[in-house]
């Protein structure tokens, strides 16, 4: 079977190409790659030829849109009509060197083949910009088994020469205990986990400030790109905060940089689109849309035009004032899901909108829960928050108010805002994602 090319992915300077050297580069690769997957998966062939298009047909990124799009249904339906794997797969068993499932708090997982090529690329985009050498201690702070990116990162941790901790199976105390021991420089975990541990550290009495830690990782979730929420992680643990991002799927992808919250695509790795979740055609930047990535470099499960089902923008154009990435830049991060997002009396309302207002109050604690009732046609909204300390009766009506402003403000709709006791909403104390709306709705299948 014909394979692909070698490519250089550790190299920094990919992530500083000119704009016409970067699109040269993905339109080379992406033929390549059309080409690959038409000659050794079923499932690409089948697609190809479904639409009339050939691969000769594709000559450049300028013919993208030809490309029929791929899902995760799509993929799911063609791992149990071909199982285990799927016949998306291009390579053979005996290549192989990693099996994983596919994360998320909803839906049936894939199951993901790495070739051991593709996994050492993934370790080469986790080392293309280090941020810890020998002899530096880093805690990964949640669960690893079965995952990805916690994975990568403790193997690249350790190919830059760091000792990598492994702390998820530790309760959160005992996790402040680890933190107060070994001296990490980095930790790592959902932005809503690195929020609990600070509340559990001031329970303990233990000033997170004075902990040496020099950065805190947010992964698995897109809290950190939220202002509010990025200003308490900064502060509460006195570090810089960067936001990773990665999907199974396609491979880790990018993240922030310490001076910029917006998501720097790995432009080398990955075509990134935005697109109209509804009629499916290409936005130009600076218009908010489902994010669709082709993976331009992997052998093994390569997905062309993978519906994400994540929102944002692309700012294009000017590198990154902070670190002078060049390529493509999620801005914001993410949004919110298209499966998040709340239909509500004719309007799209994200919960990362809601998010932002909540922790932009010093008074509120970082937990807020969403929870829709009704019917159709008349249904209710109540975004349940809760203080940080006990308060009087006329301290909490002011904040109330003034929350349930700034939400309306955010989301351009009416809620009720309901003020509840200090610690009475779900916390999550083993580092997974909270599920923050309900959505009780007869006909809905959210939550």
């Amino acid at each position: 079977m014909p394979g692909l090319p070698n490519y250089s992915i550790l190299n920094p300077m990919m992530g500083r190409l000119p704009a016409e050297e970067r699109q040269a580069l993905q339109s080379e690769r992406l033929v390549t790659m059309v080409n690959y997957v038409y000659a050794n998966a079923p499932f690409w062939r089948a697609k190809f030829d479904t639409v009339g298009v050939a691969p000769d047909d594709i000559k450049g990124i300028e013919d993208l849109p030809k490309i029929p799009f791929c899902t995760k249904a799509e993929l799911l339906a063609d791992q149990e009509a071909h199982p285990p794997y799927g016949s998306y797969t291009c390579t053979e068993q005996r290549q192989w060197a990693r099996l994983i499932t596919t994360s998320g708090t909803t839906g049936q997982p894939l199951r993901r083949a790495f070739s051991q090529r593709d996994w050492d690329y993934i370790l080469d985009r986790f080392q293309r910009s280090p941020h810890m050498g020998p002899g530096d201690i880093s805690i990964i702070l949640g669960p690893i088994d079965g995952l990805m990116g916690p994975t990568a990162a403790y193997e690249s941790g350790q190919r830059m020469g760091a000792i990598m901790v492994l702390a998820g199976m530790y309760d959160s105390k005992s996790k402040i205990k680890l933190i107060q021991d070994f001296k990490p420089v980095t930790i790592s975990g959902t932005a809503s986990y690195l929020l609990r541990l600070l509340e559990v550290a001031d329970e303990m009495g233990v000033d997170a400030r004075q902990l040496g830690l020099r950065g805190v990782a947010s992964v698995g979730e897109p809290g950190a790109a939220i202002p509010a929420t990025r200003k308490r992680l900064a502060e509460g643990w006195n570090a810089n905060v960067v936001d990773g991002f990665g999907m199974t799927e396609l491979f880790p992808l990018g993240g922030s940089c310490p001076g910029n919250t917006a998501l720097h695509i790995a432009a080398d790795m990955a075509i990134t689109e935005i697109i109209d979740p509804e009629t499916g055609e290409q936005l130009p930047p600076g218009e908010e849309g489902e994010v669709v990535f082709t993976n331009l470099v992997g052998d093994t499960q390569p997905l062309l035009r993978y519906r994400s089902r994540d929102i944002s923008k692309i700012t294009a154009g000017e590198p990154c004032p902070a670190c002078g990435h060049t390529g493509p830049r999620l801005e914001g991060s993410i949004i919110g899901r298209v499966d998040d997002m709340i239909w509500f009396r004719g309007a799209n309302v994200f919960p990362s909108a809601i998010e932002a207002a909540v922790r932009s109050f010093d008074e509120l604690s970082h937990e807020y829960q969403i929870v829709v009732d009704g019917d159709g046609t008349m249904p209710t909204m109540t975004i349940n928050l809760e203080a940080v300390n006990d308060i009087s009766d006329q301290t909490a009506a002011d904040i109330q108010a003034k929350a349930a402003a700034a939400i309306k403000s955010a989301i351009r709709i009416n809620a009720a805002v309901s003020l509840v006791a200090a610690g009475s909403l779900p916390r999550d104390d083993e580092g997974n994602k909270i599920r923050r709306v309900i959505d009780n709705r007869a006909n809905s299948d959210r939550g």
